[in-house]
């Protein structure tokens, strides 16, 4: 892949320099081996496959799910748009600002809050929603900054401004079963990115770091390993009272800006999406309205994703001629000894891409959930929350969308044509009506209580089958289902 794609942009680009290696970021430093390219057809070193999930594609297979997906407090039919024979309701209202929400195994509903809370949320009444006193304090984080928890059999782990926390889980509990400890120390906790994600598979602790800044990277011009990068620990080298170091991480890929959020499907692969950097300019011209894509990757040991030496192009005409959606181009903003071809052989492109600037911040596949409250069509397909753009004169985003995977987990990339660029995506919750969805930021309001929701978080609950969708604006929780028959 990286040798053709380095063929197209010199086509297209006339660019000046021949397709070399990258000097600065040796495959020694991961994993032998591991220049992995976009064309790798599996990276077994992340995930343990689900060889069954295909043959339990028979939605026959799957539980069914239990419960009215409409039940909750409706939102006003002239303020936002779901699909035809759809629903949304509000939930719940947690204090502070919602982040990515978990399901426990049992139907307990956690959330995170930037306030540095773990929050339990119990349906005790069965009534589709969560009233003030079902909602619990589990824990605090021990520091604000907080971005998720993610449930184990045996423990709940969060990520803090500077470490990796851990709790014993109890399932009946309201609380955790034992004091919290401390499982990886010294993580880079300064700039305008200091969320940690973490995720448990197959004995590894997943961590993410954010880049200091909007194009920040002290290691240049070998790419950064200490920020804007995926690790992961052995959780068998974790001994009690003694957390494992940052440093000591294994680097599984890196050139990622602010990966908030990522996940692993049914089949054993892994996937994050990727806020991009602000203020793009290409050849002199200011292309950051349309510009970069936001990254849907494929994440393997050994993969690199241009930051912040390059960008990936959504909307790009060059005398004349579209760049393809897609195609790493070198970002002129910071100083580099790079250019495009450099960028076609050592940054991967993405497995697809968002609109620039919606800023994504969870993605979830709908895989191997209950059946009967999300269309089955969508199954095997991923959700994206998009919180919404910042750095574009037009606002856009503010919506959860779902784009369609096949078997392979592959995914189509968006298109671009001289007037912009169409996505393969379509939307699931956000601003409109019944006649279709709006773009943008949307405000509803409904018995004194009113939100312009901003999608953080992703969840399919085991029990009733439905999407569940965190705001952090004002710490709203909604529901997304299909509507009885």
């Amino acid at each position: 892949m990286a040798l053709a794609l380095c063929g197209v942009v010199a086509a297209t680009l006339t660019a000046s320099a021949s397709c070399s290696p990258d000097p600065g970021f040796p495959a020694t430093a991961l994993d032998a081996g591991a220049e992995a390219s976009a064309d790798a057809a599996t990276d077994t070193s992340v995930g343990t496959p689900d060889v069954a999930l295909d043959a339990r594609r028979d939605v026959g297979d799957f539980p069914l799910a239990k419960g009215d997906p409409c039940r909750g407090t409706p939102l006003p039919l002239d303020r936002h748009f779901v699909p035809t024979g759809m629903c949304a309701r509000l939930v719940a209202r947690v204090e502070g600002s919602a982040r990515q929400i978990a399901f426990a195994p049992n139907g307990d509903l956690f959330v995170a809050t930037y306030e540095g809370d773990a929050l339990l949320l119990r349906d005790d009444d069965a009534d589709g929603s969560y009233s003030p006193t079902e909602i619990h304090r589990y824990a605090m984080n021990g520091t604000a900054l907080g971005n998720n928890v993610e449930i184990t059999a045996d423990h709940v782990y969060a990520g803090t401004q500077d470490s990796v926390v851990r709790w014993p889980y109890a399932p009946k509990a309201l609380a955790p079963a034992g004091a919290r400890e401390v499982v990886v120390s010294g993580l880079p906790q300064l700039g305008g990115h200091p969320l940690h994600t973490v995720h448990v598979w197959d004995g590894w602790l997943y961590v993410h770091a954010g880049s200091a800044d909007n194009m920040t990277n002290p290691m240049s011009p070998a790419y950064d390993t200490d920020r804007s990068l995926l690790k992961r620990f052995k959780l068998a080298d974790f001994k009690p009272g003694a957390p494992l170091a940052w440093k000591t991480g294994e680097v599984v890929a890196v050139g990622l800006r602010n990966m908030l959020g990522y996940t692993r499907n049914a089949a054993g692969k892994m996937f994050g999406v990727v806020n991009g950097i602000d203020d793009i300019s290409y050849r002199s011209a200011d292309v950051h309205e349309d510009n970069p894509g936001e990254q849907i990757v494929e994440l393997g040991v050994g993969r690199r994703y241009g930051y912040p030496f390059c960008f990936t192009a959504q909307h790009i005409v060059v005398g004349g001629s579209v760049v393809p959606a897609g195609t790493q181009l070198l970002n002129e903003g910071f100083l580099s000894p790079y250019d495009d071809t450099w960028c076609a052989l050592n940054s991967e492109r993405p497995a697809t891409f968002v609109q620039a600037h919606t800023a994504p911040l969870d993605i979830l596949f709908f895989d191997a959930h209950p059946r009967g409250a999300l269309p089955e069509r969508w199954r095997g397909g991923a959700f994206v929350s998009l919180h919404g753009s910042v750095d574009r004169s037009v606002f856009t985003g503010y919506k959860v969308v779902w784009i369609p995977f096949d078997a392979a987990g592959k995914t189509p990339m968006p298109v671009s044509t001289p007037t912009g660029a169409s996505f393969p995506y379509e939307t699931v919750f956000g601003g409109g009506t019944s006649s279709g969805p709006v773009d943008g930021l949307w405000t509803w309001t409904a018995g004194g209580v009113s939100e312009s929701p901003r999608p953080v978080g992703l969840a399919i609950s085991p029990v009733d089958g439905a999407l569940y969708v965190s705001s952090d604006l004002g710490g709203f929780v909604y529901r997304v289902g299909v509507s009885p028959k």
